[in-house]
């Protein structure tokens, strides 16, 4: 597969793949589209509201998935994109090489605040695409998109849907094969049924599409110990860290890139880290 600007080369599907991505530029321009970094500034007092409502509210075990989610997140919605741009590292990979159509439609399941599209603000460069609808299941998170919709005046093209990403009724998705771009972000993890939400966004493709995947992950090269740390750590909120999830992206769509590194996370020591990916496959 063709390289992008800042992109990793391709690894053989079975190769396990170790490769430290150059610090990305402020701004890029990718298929003639400008996408600028979004990285919030935040404070200790932001950061300890997050960390307080992370360590001490937990998702509850009982009702819903969509229960479970909110009252994770309900506490710390508003601070999410200022806390968060600092762990999931595969966002900004993912986001300045993602392929932008012109006049295509993106559909960005498990959206959440809609962090993905201010990579778009600057120019109002977001309008290269005829429509967006960012899905998310999570009513507080959704409610920031929508309000970060508004602000920005792109209420015409932007749709937000608070509902199941692995829904192919849900009201508000565009028709099965038409949409040129599908993104999900650090959500995989977090869908119990996490097939139906790849087979709902290849659905939702049109062939030659692409699907556009970014998260945490677990690796071959990993310390066993530390990787068996973060497995139970990250269950505890309801994130299920698996090597299935890039597998099965590699069986249903065509590889066009893939990037696997290690990330940190604020206020634990660096030598604490992570794997996370981002993938690019194409529909046939």
């Amino acid at each position: 597969a063709a390289e992008r600007p800042g992109s990793a080369a391709a690894p053989t599907p079975d190769g396990p793949l170790r490769t430290a991505m150059a610090p990305a530029p402020a701004t890029v321009v990718t298929d003639g589209v400008r996408r600028t970094v979004y990285a919030p500034p935040s404070s200790l007092s932001d950061d300890l509201e997050v960390l307080k409502a992370m360590w001490w509210h937990g998702p509850k075990s009982g009702g819903s998935h969509q229960d479970q989610l909110e009252s994770f997140y309900e506490r710390q919605a508003h601070l999410y994109d200022q806390y968060r741009h600092r762990m999931l590292h595969g966002r900004k990979p993912m986001m300045l090489n993602m392929p932008a159509p012109k006049d295509g439609v993106w559909v960005d399941l498990g959206g959440g605040t809609g962090a993905n599209m201010e990579y778009f603000r600057v120019d109002d460069a977001i309008r290269n695409f005829s429509k967006v609808v960012l899905v998310d299941l999570t009513p507080s998170l959704a409610a920031i998109a929508q309000k970060r919709v508004e602000q920005h005046g792109w209420s015409d093209l932007v749709n937000v849907v608070c509902g199941d990403a692995t829904d192919p009724k849900l009201e508000g998705l565009p028709a099965a094969g038409s949409v040129d771009v599908v993104t999900i972000s650090y959500a995989i993890t977090m869908i119990p049924n996490w097939q139906d939400a790849i087979d709902n966004a290849l659905r939702l493709l049109k062939p030659g599409g692409r699907l556009c995947v970014c998260d945490f992950t677990v690796a071959p090269d990993q310390n066993p110990l530390m990787r068996a740390a973060f497995v139970k750590a990250f269950k505890g909120d309801h994130i299920y860290l698996s090597d299935k999830h890039i597998e099965t992206l590699r069986a249903k769509t065509t590889q066009e890139q893939y990037m696997r590194d290690y990330g940190d996370f604020p206020y634990v020591p660096g030598c604490i880290r992570c794997p996370y990916y981002y993938y690019v496959g194409r529909k046939e």
